[in-house]
């Protein structure tokens, strides 16, 4: 009884979720397939194939609340073509960001608090053809932790009209934020399970990158025997500056079909979170 008082209580104070889950973009365009049902994009702009090499920036943004995310956000996305944050706070300074960048742009919503809305953020130099979401509750405090599969012609890729693609091969990138508070792994491995019935059927090179809260050995285990069952690799880095938590680091960086360049892990205090700057090279 006093668990379920504490809880009502609590209610009160936190973050209001979205009554459904909604993908917005650069255009303000709202898209409501949920993965792993993929939505049509419709084209705005006249747009390059993803070129190899090509980079990818993942970071845990902190909802902007250090002063210094702007300044250093603009100066590692200058060398990055696919961007993927969690806990980005969608508002003007991340839309003027995009901006300046040129980039287009997928925000899913997990909540909104004092009238600003926070979720995971996918950017790209090149537009994507198709995308989905996800928004899987907390166990515990039911705030939602969201997730954005993007998928985007590669080099040989020929545009069939403006809203489909045909080639025999394209890019999936998979953003997540994994749940976070909870006693055992089954609630991750739920949340990743619509994801990966798109990888089974996508045929071309995959990422997965995001802040996956895996900071249990069941939690970590889970995430990487599930995919490297599945064929991926995880990106290692010589010198490891990413958040650890109880000995193990949260955010990674997955891929498969693709060859690993370079890639950094990224000191810095402009979130409690430091990026990870990858660079791959497309199959010839």
């Amino acid at each position: 009884m006093l668990l379920f008082i504490t809880l009502i209580l609590l209610s009160r104070f936190l973050p209001k979720s979205p009554s459904k889950m909604t993908l917005i973009d650069q255009q303000q365009s709202h898209y409501f397939s949920t993965c792993p049902a993929l939505a049509n994009i419709q084209i705005t702009q006249t747009t390059d194939s993803l070129s190899s090499p090509f980079s990818l920036l993942n970071w845990n943004i902190y909802k902007q609340q250090n002063p210094q995310w702007s300044t250093k956000l603009n100066e590692w996305a200058s060398q990055a073509d696919l961007i993927t944050l969690q806990e980005a706070k969608y508002d003007q300074a991340l839309i003027d960001f995009s901006q300046q960048q040129q980039l287009t742009y997928f925000q899913n919503i997990a909540f909104n608090y004092k009238n600003d809305s926070y979720g995971v953020s996918t950017s790209s130099r090149v537009q994507a053809s198709q995308a989905c979401g996800t928004r899987y509750p907390e166990p515990w405090t039911m705030v939602p932790k969201t997730g954005i599969a993007t998928i985007y012609p590669i080099a040989d890729t020929v545009l069939e009209s403006s809203s489909s693609i045909s080639s025999k091969e394209s890019l999936l990138l998979i953003n997540l934020h994994g749940v976070n508070f909870t006693f055992t792994a089954e609630p991750l491995k739920a949340q990743v399970s619509p994801y990966l019935q798109l990888i089974k059927q996508h045929k071309g090179p995959i990422l997965i990158s995001g802040d996956f809260n895996t900071w249990s050995e069941d939690r970590t285990t889970e995430i990487i025997d599930t995919l490297v069952n599945e064929g991926f690799n995880e990106t290692q880095f010589t010198k490891d500056k990413r958040l650890i938590v109880f000995g193990l680091p949260l955010d990674h960086v997955f891929y498969r079909g693709l060859t690993l360049i370079k890639a950094q892990s990224i000191s810095t205090i402009a979130s409690d979170h430091s990026p990870q700057l990858v660079t791959f090279a497309l199959p010839k």
